[in-house]
């Protein structure tokens, strides 16, 4: 796969696995949040494979964080029964996964 496939398939994985981690961590007590966990969990382990497969520069890491931020921003407006405070979270959290897969 190319790179332009790859950023658009790890944003896909990463804003899904942030929504549902954001999601999980707004509404603990609801009782899709254990399972928001763990499918946070699933799709993060598919992002990291993709991101290991290239060797990223400044510019495609300034290109997925600015795209992950509206794909995620995107997401969460559709996700009405989530409540607001996961919009507090977007930035706190995209920092935190970037950096998890080094791509910060």
């Amino acid at each position: 796969m190319g790179k332009r496939s790859d950023i658009k398939e790890m944003v896909t994985l990463v804003s899904l696995s942030l929504t549902h981690k954001i999601g999980s961590l707004v509404n603990p007590d609801e009782i899709y949040s254990e399972k928001y966990k763990k499918e946070s969990d699933a799709f993060l382990k598919k992002a990291m494979k993709i991101s290991l497969r290239q060797n990223w520069n400044k510019d495609d890491k300034v290109k997925i964080k600015g795209l992950l931020k509206k794909r995620l921003r995107n997401d969460l407006e559709r996700r009405d029964f989530i409540d607001n405070k996961k919009f507090d979270l977007i930035d706190k959290e995209i920092n935190n996964v970037l950096g998890s897969l080094r791509l910060n």
